[in-house]
């Protein structure tokens, strides 16, 4: 299926990914952003800015009901205060835009109309509970779906939507019987199983919004992201984008995946939760230095109490360093 916008896009970047190596943030307007997803975002700056790479701005508000008013502006600011800049964004535009997920969802479509001309999509009727039902244990925060609607013919597809007349199908792709090897820059080398750990996976969702999975993968392609940094919570969706990327035709990225930033309980920070956010510690006066030297100091990228700006600390770091300390944060080698 031809279709000019994409073609273009995914032509112009191909030679933006051969110009040099090009970064992304990915921030979520879900609410205001809580300190875990500072850390993680100054690390994606870090990373970039030590790289020589282009960064990206992407504002990831897929999943509509969850957006909050205003959130995305205050996410743009709040960075900004922080010190960290970007090269192309919603704000500030750029070659390869939209830098907004929901208005690209006519490429979505153009990709998943791709995979279904070539059958490795097809409709479920399922519901969570199904999956549930039929299948032989969960792993981790997800079950590996049974593979019970692909199964089905025209009769059966026809059959299982007389049994849900109110149920719209989600699309989920066809995963082959393969294992596929991450070397995670952090984590090292990793492995998953796609089909006995995950199963055919959701490209489209029942309530018709395009899934995670299916839009990130477009998104880098399209935008020639070439190293991609992020919290290690979001490590088990790579072998998916990984095979995603392979069925597109675009080379995979370099994955640095870090450790997440954890609220004084041990648990993962929260929007959900009220984790303590940016706007919280302006709000109270704090300074920006003060917040990057802390955030800087948990991973040990500064000495505990040191205030600096950002740019500070990209002087006082380059990519080993870097590396070194999140290595050692993740536990995968021990302080120098």
């Amino acid at each position: 299926m031809n279709d000019p916008t994409f073609d273009s896009l995914f032509a112009r970047a191909a030679e933006r990914r051969a110009a040099g190596p090009r970064c992304r943030f990915a921030p979520s307007p879900t609410g205001p952003l809580h300190l875990g997803n500072a850390r993680s975002l100054l690390l994606a700056w870090l990373h970039a800015r030590l790289l020589g790479a282009d960064l990206v701005m992407r504002m990831e508000d897929l999943d509509r009901p969850r957006v909050k008013a205003g959130s995305a502006a205050q996410i743009l600011d709040d960075l900004r205060w922080l010190g960290l800049d970007w090269d192309e964004g919603p704000d500030i535009g750029g070659p390869l835009g939209d830098y907004t997920q929901s208005r690209r969802d006519a490429l979505y479509q153009t990709a998943l109309d791709r995979l279904i001309a070539r059958d490795l999509v097809f409709p479920c009727f399922c519901s969570r509970k199904d999956i549930e039902r039929a299948a032989s244990a969960p792993h981790g925060h997800t079950l590996t779906y049974p593979g019970t609607c692909r199964r089905l013919d025209e009769a059966g597809r026809f059959a299982a939507q007389a049994r849900h007349p109110d149920r719209r199908p989600g699309f989920r792709l066809v995963v082959p019987d393969r294992v596929v090897t991450v070397e995670d820059a952090v984590l090292g080398v990793q492995r998953q199983d796609l089909r006995r750990e995950v199963g055919d996976f959701v490209v489209r969702r029942s309530d018709g919004l395009f899934a995670y999975q299916l839009a990130v993968t477009v998104d880098d392609a399209l935008m020639g992201i070439t190293h991609i940094l992020r919290g290690e919570d979001l490590f088990p969706s790579t072998p998916r984008q990984i095979y995603l990327w392979d069925l597109l035709g675009y080379s995979c990225p370099e994955f640095w995946h870090v450790p997440l930033m954890l609220d004084p309980a041990g648990k993962k920070m929260s929007k959900r939760d009220g984790s303590a956010s940016i706007a919280e510690f302006r709000n109270d006066g704090g300074r920006p230095e003060v917040l990057v030297g802390q955030l800087a100091a948990s991973l040990g990228l500064a000495e505990s109490g040191q205030a600096l700006s950002a740019r500070e600390l990209l002087g006082s770091h380059d990519l080993s360093s870097l590396n070194r300390c999140l290595a050692t944060a993740a536990g995968r080698v021990s302080p120098a």
